[in-house]
């Protein structure tokens, strides 16, 4: 009987919304130059990005503590704690920081996430399929 142990659908929600991130990061300056100045302060806001970042931790360790438990391998954690540190980061620079700078360590953070689940995703396929009497 195949375990369900391995097949959280957290990863692939956190992958699914990392790669959203990443989108979001590369086309928001292309469509806000489409939108009026008060639409383009909303999703600019500090505490859009604040919130979104809660929202990454949360998925992040619904998603990663789980798989961590079936296949033991820190490097998914350094990974996923590895972006989450850049997406962090990317808020708390200081006022008149580059655009550049923040746009970059969001990307990063995002790409990490992204690699990070799609990683832990393969890790707790390869356990289930370990198991015995998996099929």
């Amino acid at each position: 009987m195949l375990s369900t142990a391995g097949r959280s659908p957290w990863d692939g929600w956190g992958q699914f919304l990392s790669t959203l991130c990443i989108a979001h990061c590369m086309l928001l300056p292309l469509v806000l130059g489409f939108l009026p100045a008060a639409t383009a302060e909303v999703l600019e806001g500090e505490a859009v990005h604040q919130g979104l970042v809660v929202f990454v931790a949360l998925t992040a360790v619904v998603a990663f503590v789980p798989g961590w438990r079936l296949h033991r391998r820190a490097g998914v954690l350094v990974l996923a704690a590895s972006g989450l540190l850049l997406l962090v980061a990317a808020l708390f620079l200081p006022e008149g920081t580059s655009e550049a700078l923040e746009t970059g360590l969001t990307l990063g953070g995002g790409v990490l996430m992204a690699v990070a689940h799609a990683r832990n995703r393969t890790l707790c396929r390869e356990c289930c399929a370990l198991e015995p009497g998996a099929t």
